[in-house]
Parts: structure tokens; C-alpha cells; sequence
């Protein structure tokens, strides 16, 4: 007969085990990055924002990830042109990366991945997954593909 006892007793690394403290730290991290992430969008964006032709606002979103547990992170969404588009963080326990933040506009979806300490714009090439610096000129590519009537 199978005994769940010694799986049951085994420390997994999940919340409340001994390594809470170093996911504690990744949770701090990603968050950190989460909100460098959206500042750099913000600097992007002022000029449009100013001119009124864009406007953005945040909403908190809860995560919950086997490892880190239950946390609050935020959302963003822009508004312009009569369309939206989110950014919703997806979280950092990721086996390709420390987090990923997906962009869902009217045409589709962009995945952002944090490798390392740098963003990356992930994109799929044929059957090959391939990243791209994530930078002012190619989150405005994006950014288009996701909300243009091409």
C-alpha cells in the first residue's frame, strides 16, 4: 500500500517553507521590475498622454503562484483612439523567466519576458520562439500590431 506520509512531511520550497524567504525576495524583485516596466511605458507615452490623445490607468489584480504564494501587483490599460489594450502581469515563477507580462489589444497578444534583469519582447517565428530588446521603438510596434487596422 502507497504511504503519503514522507511526501505529506517533505519541505517543497512553497510558503511557509524554508526557502519562504528567498520567494519573499523574488516577489519583492519582480514587483520592482513590474513597476520599472510601466515607468518606462509611462515616458513613452507622455508625449501622447499630454496631448490628450491617450490616457492610462492602473487597477490591481491579485496573483497567486505556487511558490510565492497569494500577492497584489498591478495592471495597466491605455485607452486611445477608441481602443484598449492591457498589460497584465502574468507572474515571476516562470520556468523560461523571473516574470512575463502579456499586452492584449483588439488584433492579438504581446508576451514580455524578464530575463535575467532585462525585458524581452517574445515573439513566435514560425515553430521558433525568438526575443527582442525591449525598447521604446519596438514596444510602439507592439504596440501598433495589436490596435491597427492593417
Amino acid at each position: 500500500m502507497f504511504n503519503l506520509t514522507r511526501i505529506m512531511r517533505a519541505p517543497t520550497g512553497g510558503p511557509g517553507a524554508g526557502g519562504a524567504a528567498t520567494w519573499d525576495t523574488r516577489k519583492h524583485e519582480w514587483l520592482s521590475q513590474l513597476e520599472a516596466f510601466y515607468g518606462l511605458i509611462e515616458q513613452w507615452l507622455e508625449p501622447y498622454r499630454v496631448s490628450g490623445q491617450l490616457r492610462y490607468d492602473y487597477h490591481p489584480v491579485s496573483l497567486l503562484e505556487e511558490l510565492i504564494g497569494s500577492y497584489s501587483a498591478r495592471s495597466l490599460t491605455l485607452h486611445f483612439t477608441g481602443k484598449h489594450v492591457l498589460l497584465r502581469p502574468v507572474g515571476a515563477m516562470l520556468s523560461d523567466s523571473r516574470g512575463r507580462i502579456d499586452m492584449e489589444g483588439p488584433r492579438g497578444k504581446a508576451r514580455f519576458v524578464l530575463i535575467g534583469s532585462q525585458w524581452k519582447i517574445l515573439f513566435r517565428d514560425g515553430s521558433k520562439t525568438c526575443h527582442e530588446d525591449f525598447n521604446e521603438d519596438n514596444f510602439l510596434k507592439a504596440l501598433l500590431e495589436l490596435t491597427s487596422e492593417l
